[in-house]
């Protein structure tokens, strides 16, 4: 048999889970809603379709067309006995591996009568193999010869994989047969980890949120939105050091699109949806009225930021075997550690002393950061913006320990239309957030039990 890896990992078929499968419930509009398998895998299929794990689902999609007409051909497919045969063999090699066969996301996610077809294409695919080549029942199939075998296949065929030569609908074409975009979907979602299907469905009830929110607000996407989006992408690019010399096609090629599949993606209109809708609740007027009231308030969210460098020491009221130190000793090392600088850099001690794990090896560099942020407590932040630009705090006292802060750049302050600008983008984040929390997503815990 061939490796395990490959044998784990090949997962060709994508019969479909059935739209009655929900995978999770959520509030739409105040209202229980659900999300099925369907839902999750065509929006899976069509964000994932040009990228690099879409294109290998793809590619899968195609070998299982071609073998199963190859085998249907050649009476090679094998029957529901010896498929259950092979599984049970697999698991065992998996345990003595000390691999668990039920941990692996395409066995977890698939019912027992699609994982065996899966396993059926691939015992087709070694009988192929074997009959092309001449080869004996016990005679190992490698990776190599299945994918020179594909490769033979392919030629005898016209296979169009490219989704912009392909109609609406349709993930790749094996001579006259198109394989539906569904298919993929359901690939994908039947060999996603758990954290990336979460991922999805949590995107899931978020656009249908937003965009119910739209439809209600006679809000939708015109033509000239999207013209104002993409300029707004390829000006943003342009300013982009890491695509100095690159451009924007070029660049969007780099991920599988072109500016015609960017303006059709689901992700790219609902943030022009979400701009729209929030430039309606959050008017200039009432932008501009909070900005005069709470001037501070808005510089602290939207203000001038500031890249924060970090020296921390954990300490304890009363020390244990993890975190040695009292406060009392902790403040007195880093006033030690403060007296190095004269002699030593900055970055050198944070590298030595700072326990802070993000930071440390950036050389204490935690980062730009604005007076009000979640990434580091409030008391590091206000003495950061407290510092001229170059200047190390004193030691100083938070909550879980001692450090030392020295505020390595300085933004000069916006003015007021910049102001307003990145207060009506923060609103409308806001308003993001807000939206996903109120969909309360619920999904089920799912057991890890695997095919018999």
């Amino acid at each position: 048999m061939p490796a395990l890896a490959s044998l784990v990992l090949t997962c060709l078929a994508a019969l479909p889970q059935g739209p009655e499968q929900v995978l999770a419930t959520y509030q739409l509009d105040g209202k229980p809603a659900t999300i099925s398998a369907v839902d999750v895998a065509l929006e899976m299929a069509t964000h994932l379709r040009r990228d690099q794990r879409g294109q290998q689902a793809v590619e899968q999609l195609v070998a299982t067309v071609l073998t199963r007409r190859a085998a249907t051909e050649k009476n090679l497919l094998p029957n529901e006995a010896d498929v259950r045969t092979f599984w049970r063999d697999l698991q065992d090699q998996l345990r003595a591996a000390g691999r668990r066969p039920e941990e692996f996301p395409a066995v977890r996610n698939s019912g027992e009568a699609q994982w065996l077809a899966d396993l059926s294409v691939q015992m087709a695919q070694e009988r192929l193999v074997r009959a092309e080549l001449g080869l004996g029942k016990k005679d190992e199939v490698s990776p190599d010869m299945l994918q020179l075998w594909l490769q033979e296949e392919r030629k005898k065929h016209e296979v169009v994989v490219d989704a912009d030569a392909l109609p609406p609908g349709s993930a790749a074409r094996v001579g006259s047969t198109d394989v539906p975009l569904i298919d993929l979907g359901f690939l994908l979602l039947r060999t996603a980890e758990d954290d990336e299907r979460d991922r999805f469905l949590h995107q899931v009830a978020y656009l249908t949120t937003l965009e119910l929110l739209a439809r209600r607000d006679g809000i939708e996407v015109t033509a000239s939105d999207l013209d104002a989006a993409v300029e707004k992408h390829r000006d943003d690019a342009s300013r982009d050091p890491r695509f100095r010399g690159v451009t924007f096609e070029n660049m969007l090629k780099a991920q599988g699109l072109s500016v015609a599949a960017l303006r059709d993606r689901r992700v790219f209109r609902a943030h022009i949806l979400l701009d729209k809708i929030a430039a309606r609740r959050f008017t200039p007027a009432e932008l501009a009225a909070e900005l005069a009231k709470d001037r501070q308030g808005v510089l602290d969210l939207v203000g001038p930021r500031r890249r924060v460098g970090l020296v921390f020491v954990r300490a304890l009221a009363e020390p244990n075997g993890l975190i040695t130190r009292d406060f009392a000793a902790a403040l007195a090392h880093l006033e030690r550690v403060h007296d190095r600088l004269v002699k030593e850099t900055f970055e050198n001690v944070a590298r030595i002393e700072s326990e802070h794990a993000s930071s440390k090896m950036k050389d204490g560099d935690t980062g730009w950061h604005r007076r009000r942020s979640d990434r580091l407590p409030d008391a590091m932040l206000a003495t950061a913006f407290a510092l001229p630009k170059g200047e190390v705090s004193m030691p100083l006292r938070s909550e879980e320990g001692v450090f030392l802060v020295k505020a390595l750049e300085v933004e000069p302050d916006p003015d007021d239309a910049v102001l307003l600008q990145r207060l009506a983008e923060f609103r409308s984040q806001d308003l993001s957030k807000r939206l996903l929390a109120d969909a309360k997503v619920e999904i089920p815990v799912k057991k890890a039990v695997a095919p018999r």
